[in-house]
């Protein structure tokens, strides 16, 4: 597409994941107005998986897509996809201009309304704006690799996805290497389960540590760092120097939490603020932008959606996004943010993962009643007590899915379970063909 073509839309959506696939679903339900999909990359990647596959590379095809046909949607005919990222967004003139790279390479794009759900930088967890598949593809191997042989790895950040690569990086590379999670709390889950949350659960935060240090061999660290350069993951040998002045020596060191959210391609006119200094769009309670209306944000605005599980809230807030940029096309009011979703928000995540597969363990923490009575975890019954149809039968080590007979809900069983739930889930979400690199990938570049 020539970059200096420019194409009109009525409501033009950015990012990658399910937020965006969910908001063009919504605006996609008006047949008679055009919907600008920009997707940005040639690929697909199933996020949930990513401590998995970054720890064993060998995996990473079995959640990726390389192959657009499979997973573009044919039941939107008014839907044009776009597979270059956006370079910059001019809000005073509703442009969009794409990176120079990709098949969409330079295009322009105006529109009426727009839709950012971008999520946030997360250094080898998510690929970045404007990556190819093969780049990806040789990140996701060198991070595999480098873990491999790292003597000490440090991972900052110690919520949901901190404690999931501690456990995945034993699971697939063993105990011979050091291990140290920065905690800026001095304590895991601070966000779930600890002082931070809005419910706070101590038991959880002590069964956690505990698996973490014991079983795990994880050194649960005291300790934050401000310093930008490490905002960004480092696969090679180096010092992290932290605030109190200590300073760690590693051989591989990866964020993992949320930087920032995406949105430095965003720019406002003066005198507009657009963006508060995290980079957040500065919203009201519609979910919509207070210097331009016409810009609604899914999980990168100042009104946050909170509540688990985080994909049905990102789904529900995205069917909102969806819903209002119709009723601004058609000059309706715009309605304020209310989560009726299904299931209701919890306060707790359903699960705790420390690592997937053999060797893992997973615990399951805050099922809503009716999940909790039909997999046995009331009583403590367990298999083979789970009633048809509550259980998976199909998923490899269902039969221990939600602990034994007797059993508490937790341990290696659940954890083998997981990655077989992991596979059931896509498809819904807009994630499609995924075990395919596609033609971009070599045989020989391939790991089997």
């Amino acid at each position: 597409m020539s970059g200096e073509k420019r194409s009109e839309f009525d409501v033009a959506v950015i990012g990658a994941g399910m937020g965006a696939y969910h908001a063009v679903e919504e605006a996609a339900k008006k047949k008679d107005i055009k919907v600008a999909f920009i997707q940005g990359f040639t690929f697909q990647e199933w996020p949930l998986a990513a401590c998995i596959f970054l720890n064993n590379p060998k995996e990473h095809e079995k959640w990726t897509s390389g192959v657009a046909e499979t997973w573009q949607e044919k039941k939107w005919p008014n839907v044009t996809y776009f597979l270059s990222s956006v370079e910059t967004v001019e809000c005073e003139k509703k442009e969009i201009t794409l990176m120079n790279k990709g098949p969409d390479a330079g295009a322009r794009i105006t529109y009426k309304a727009l839709i950012v759900a971008t999520g946030a930088k997360s250094p080898l967890i998510a690929p970045t704006p404007g990556m190819s598949l093969s780049e990806r593809v040789k990140e996701v191997q060198a991070c595999g690799q480098a873990l491999k042989n790292a003597k000490t790895v440090i991972f900052n950040g110690s919520g949901l996805v901190g404690v999931e690569m501690c456990g995945d990086f034993r699971v697939h590379n063993g105990y011979g290497a050091k291990v140290i999670l920065l905690s800026r709390s001095g304590k895991v889950l601070d966000s779930d389960y600890g002082e931070k949350s809005r419910k706070p659960d101590p038991a959880v935060v002590q069964k956690v540590t505990g698996i973490l240090t014991e079983k795990f061999k994880v050194e649960v660290k005291h300790a934050s760092v401000s310093d930008p350069t490490y905002t960004d993951a480092i696969l090679s040998p180096g010092k992290l120097k932290l605030d109190n002045g200590e300073t760690l020596d590693f051989d591989v060191y990866i964020p993992c939490y949320p930087v920032r959210p995406n949105t430095a391609f965003l720019t406002g006119g003066e005198g507009k603020q657009l963006l508060d200094a995290s980079g957040a769009i500065i919203s009201n309670e519609c979910l919509q932008s207070q210097a331009y209306p016409e810009v609604f944000g899914v999980g990168v605005t100042t009104t946050k959606v909170p509540g688990h599980p985080v994909s049905a809230r990102i789904t529900i807030a995205s069917q909102h996004c969806g819903k209002q940029a119709l009723a601004l096309l058609q000059g309706k009011e715009v309605q304020k943010f209310v989560d009726k979703g299904t299931p209701p928000p919890m306060d707790h995540p359903m699960n705790m993962k420390i690592g997937h597969g053999p060797g893992g363990y997973m615990i399951w923490s805050g099922l809503p009643g009716p999940a909790k009575i039909c997999c046995c975890q009331c009583c403590g019954g367990g298999f083979p007590f789970c009633p048809p149809p509550c259980c998976w039968c199909c998923i490899p080590g269902c039969a221990h899915g939600c602990g034994t007979c007797c059993g508490p809900p937790e341990g290696e069983g659940p954890a083998i379970f997981m990655v077989g739930l992991l596979g059931k889930f896509p498809g819904s979400h807009g994630y499609k063909g995924l075990g395919n690199y596609g033609p971009e990938i070599p045989q020989q570049m391939r790991m089997s």
